[in-house]
């Protein structure tokens, strides 16, 4: 699969978006969800106990919807664009 730079760009600021409103969200409610899948444009979610595993998970879910899409792994710098 091949897709362009803007493709990719529009791919990533998506799944920032996504990843971020559950962060937001977290912040706003106090409380933070985790993504056991994302299934098209809607996210679903389960609230546990430990945060360090829900942030990771965030993020590997993030990688996964990437890779899926894109067609190969996300990069480093890609993660890092990304996520911060």
């Amino acid at each position: 699969m091949s897709i362009s730079e803007a493709e990719k760009i529009k791919i990533m600021k998506d799944i920032e978006y996504k990843t971020g409103k559950i962060v937001e969200t977290a912040l706003v409610t106090g409380k933070l969800v985790n993504p056991i899948k994302i299934i098209s444009d809607k996210t679903v979610i389960k609230q546990i106990p430990d945060s360090t595993s829900i942030l990771v998970n965030i993020m590997q879910k993030g990688a996964e919807e990437f890779e899926q899409k894109v067609g190969r792994p996300m990069t480093y710098s890609e993660m890092r664009e990304m996520y911060g």
